[in-house]
């Protein structure tokens, strides 16, 4: 594998492949998302830093320490992750894992690498590691991970480099579904990227559960009838649904916003493409010319999930907040 090989992040990878064609500095730190593939490219990263003849585009592939990295087995490179179902990396690892390492000289390759996942380094791991970042031996490189930089000492920022990782794009995600399982449905695989934003690992976790296909479908359903059922229907069996799925609210609300945007784009243009069948296409095409819908009202319905969201992420009365919204999907509907 090479930085071709991976999907998306140009700016970065061709960042880190004039690093390796240069002087490559002693900290880097790869910053982005959960899921986006920061721990991928700084293994590839790596690979090119232990490689015996680099290239912009990673390692060379065919060197001994290519194989080693391949196989897992490269004696000057390691990792410290947060072990699973623990909150921290302990403070004894840091410096029995990385610490106590350094000061030793590279066994095959021309320096050593360390990956370091720092979203789990508390303070204190990070103050230990500090003074190792601050005055690194001249063979070692180190690589850091982190969701969110915040949670770093400004005193490690400073002596790393960063390297930002940014969402894909929808048709990027959806190349690498169709990689990953060529035997996916076109429509699924774009839901997923969609839905994704912009995330590949996140894309990939979806793929692993019909939940997502299946909550769309109720979704279009609860939006196609929504017109045609009674107050008091609204107020009970649709409610229902929303309870039911209390756990994945925010999905669904996410999901409702993607339709009234597709809804949007097919009242301007009837024969745009969307994530459904045309079966499915053609019922909310009648849906908008039944009920005369403009792409204003479908604006109001995305601002009255978007005002649930908000309501639900600051502990408001779920019953309320949901009939609330129900209610001014309603209502946006009649006012065609």
């Amino acid at each position: 594998m090479a930085f071709t090989d991976l999907t998306g992040q140009t700016d970065a990878k061709t960042r880190l492949g004039n690093s390796l064609l240069g002087e490559p500095g002693h900290a880097f730190l790869f910053v982005g998302p959960s899921g986006i593939g920061k721990k991928t490219l700084a293994r590839e990263f790596a690979k090119g830093l232990l490689c015996s003849h680099p290239t912009k585009d990673g390692g060379c592939g065919t060197c001994p320490n290519c194989i080693y990295m391949r196989e897992h087995t490269h004696p000057d490179y390691r990792e410290l992750l947060l072990p699973s179902g623990e909150k921290n990396i302990k403070v004894a690892d840091v410096r029995s894992r990385i610490l106590s390492d350094v000061g030793i000289l590279s066994q095959i390759a021309e320096r050593k690498v360390y990956l370091i996942d720092a979203d789990g380094l508390a303070e204190e791991g990070q103050n230990a590691l500090l003074k190792t970042l601050e005055e690194p031996p001249k063979h070692v490189v180190f690589l850091l991970t982190v969701s969110d930089d915040s949670k770093l000492l400004p005193t490690v920022l400073s002596r790393t480099v960063s390297i930002r990782m940014v969402p894909n794009t929808e048709d990027e995600v959806f190349a690498a579904l169709r990689k990953a399982n060529p035997d996916i449905l076109e429509e699924e695989a774009r839901l997923y990227a969609r839905f994704s934003r912009g995330i590949i690992g996140y894309a990939m976790s979806l793929m692993e559960t019909t939940w997502l296909v299946d909550a769309w479908e109720d979704v279009m359903d609860l939006i196609l009838t929504l017109p045609e059922k009674s107050r008091a229907d609204l107020l009970t069996e649709t409610y229902s649904f929303f309870d039911e799925e209390k756990e994945h609210f925010l999905d669904i609300l996410a999901l409702m916003d993607m339709l009234f945007n597709e809804m949007a784009i097919l009242i301007l243009d009837p024969k745009s493409p969307c994530l459904h069948g045309e079966g499915k296409k053609d019922k909310m095409v009648a849906v908008i010319k039944k009920y005369k819908l403009r792409v204003s009202q479908m604006g109001q319905c995305s601002h009255a999930v978007s005002l649930a969201a908000k309501a639900f992420r600051a502990n408001g009365n779920f019953e309320i907040l949901v009939c609330r919204m129900l209610l001014a999907l309603k209502k946006e509907y009649m006012n065609g």
